[in-house]
């Protein structure tokens, strides 16, 4: 069964690991902007 995500999210399974295996040398601020998300949701 696979996982049920929100109509409303902004982040898929998907592009949260892509998050989480970016660089360290990409900042967060151009890393929300890529995903159309906040500084904040990256720092997650």
């Amino acid at each position: 069964m696979a996982p049920t995500i929100h109509v409303n999210a902004r982040t898929t399974p998907k592009i949260r690991a892509e998050i989480q295996l970016a660089p360290p040398s990409v900042s967060d601020a151009a890393l929300a902007r890529r995903y159309g998300v906040t500084k904040a949701t990256i720092a997650k």
